[in-house]
């Protein structure tokens, strides 16, 4: 057997089992306020993990009870580059009545452990760890080349503000790296070439617009030419999930479309402007959500989410505001998206409602040839020779984006197995019922310790 997949090696077993399941099981709920998430918990598990292997650990803190934890071991070459592992510690809320298990037990049954963050990403940050502490006792005191550091944080869930950008504004000294890997990528689609597993090399821009309309109040028992506010921001939100971006072909999207066609006409129409709707069909009929992934690499895109509106439901709104999630495709300006936003709404609604975009962040992507994308590569053939990687981009935004910005090379990725489809990952993602198979786990455990030796080998 790969030892790689042996599930009963006693670090699989008597150590990242137990952390992992003690990270799902600490419950770093992230609901978007500011109190919430009580990373600490996870942070006081990771510093006695570290300190017990005689890894010592600095915590950050731009929020009490919201701690980021950095290890950092130095290494012996100061013109080498140096490797961060970054991962996560909070998670988005889970509705036990929703679950056929309770989301924080971290139960382990049908060989997988299920829970809230299963995949999303307490998954990574486990293995992150551990592997980790495996590769410096494997380097021994001649150590590596760079520095190795691993980082987890806090309000990954939000918007960073108390974890990685706070961070990055403020002990860049500390975070700083060359070459780093996170999340989100690993997971496998079935294709006629056989099983393809992606590498995320970047994030579209994200940017959160509001809309807001007034309107005139009166009795909602006649509304009959009534200025209703909630009216504005309905059509406005129907008209912005309609509108048809414009197609854009970038050179990572032309690989995920060669990975999704089945022939070489859902290849050329994947490709081209006038044939992109019946190709997303096709693929959409095999592979939903493979489909969502080329869509939202191919253009940018409108979700409108939140409606906010009136006072009590007999009177007419007089005020409404409406929340869009958009997401941009690289070289979108600010000035050019609400350029664009304000055709899709045409000029009387235009006139009726304000647009403000009130967060942003451009998109951003590393390069695909670097010597830590050839060590990833080598070690995925290794797990799955039958199987090939591929480029992607991703229309979520992950902590990788603050680092990019500052120029570290990063990607998302992990070993996982082949049971880890695209489909499957999409629906568990933020999903009911989110777990993962004991192989992807020991896989990526293998994957996180044996990194670093390939990379500075």
């Amino acid at each position: 057997m790969d030892p790689r997949r042996d599930l009963e090696r006693p670090i699989f077993r008597e150590v990242f089992l137990p952390l992992y399941r003690q990270l799902i099981q600490n419950a770093c709920v992230n609901t978007g306020d500011a109190d919430s998430g009580h990373e600490d918990r996870s942070i006081e598990v990771l510093r006695g993990f570290f300190e017990a292997r005689g890894l010592p650990c600095q915590v950050f803190h731009a929020r009490p009870g919201r701690g980021n934890l950095l290890v950092r071991v130095k290494g012996t070459d100061p013109s080498a580059k140096s490797l961060m592992f970054m991962g996560h510690l909070d998670v988005v809320p889970a509705s036990a009545a929703d679950w056929s298990v309770d989301p924080f037990a971290a139960e382990v049954k049908e060989n997988q452990v299920w829970g809230r963050g299963a995949i999303d990403m307490l998954c990574w940050t486990a293995a992150q760890a551990v592997g980790f502490a495996e590769a410096v006792l494997a380097a021994g005191p001649k150590g590596f080349a760079g520095d190795l550091a691993f980082l987890a944080l806090a309000d990954e869930e939000a918007s960073g503000r108390w974890g990685a950008q706070h961070l990055v504004a403020h002990h860049w000294e500390s975070v700083k790296a060359d070459f780093m890997v996170t999340e989100l990528g690993g997971f496998f689609v079935p294709t006629v070439r056989g099983p393809v597993a992606f590498c995320n090399l970047g994030e579209k821009g994200v940017a959160w617009v509001k809309l807001s309309a007034r309107g005139t109040p009166g009795h909602g028992s006649t509304p009959y030419r009534s200025d209703n506010a909630v009216l504005k921001v309905s059509e406005a939100a129907l008209r912005l999930a309609r509108w048809k971006f414009p197609f854009r072909g970038s050179r990572v999207y032309r690989s995920m479309a060669r990975t999704a066609a089945r022939t070489w006409l859902e290849r050329c129409a994947l490709n081209l402007k006038p044939g992109q709707r019946w190709g997303l069909s096709r693929v959409f009929a095999r592979n939903q959500g493979l489909a969502r992934f080329l869509h939202t690499a191919s253009r940018t895109t409108a979700s409108p989410n939140v409606v906010r509106s009136g006072q009590k439901v007999n009177i007419v709104a007089d005020r409404a505001e409406l929340l869009v999630d958009v997401r941009c495709v690289p070289g979108t300006t600010k000035q050019a998206l609400l350029s664009e936003l304000r055709r899709a709404l045409g000029r009387r609604l235009c006139s009726e409602v304000v647009l403000e975009i009130t967060d942003w962040f451009p998109a951003n992507q590393s390069d695909a040839r670097t010597p830590l994308k050839v060590a990833i590569e080598s070690l995925f053939l290794e797990a799955h020779p039958d199987s090939q990687l591929a480029d992607m981009v991703i229309g979520g935004v992950t902590d990788g984006r603050f680092w990019r910005e500052k120029g570290t090379t990063v990607y998302g990725f992990s070993l996982f197995s082949q049971q880890l489809t695209m489909d499957a990952f999409a629906a568990r993602i933020h999903g009911i019922d989110e777990r993962l198979d004991l192989e992807s786990l020991s896989l990526g455990l293998a994957f996180f310790s044996e990194l670093p030796l390939r990379f500075w080998r």
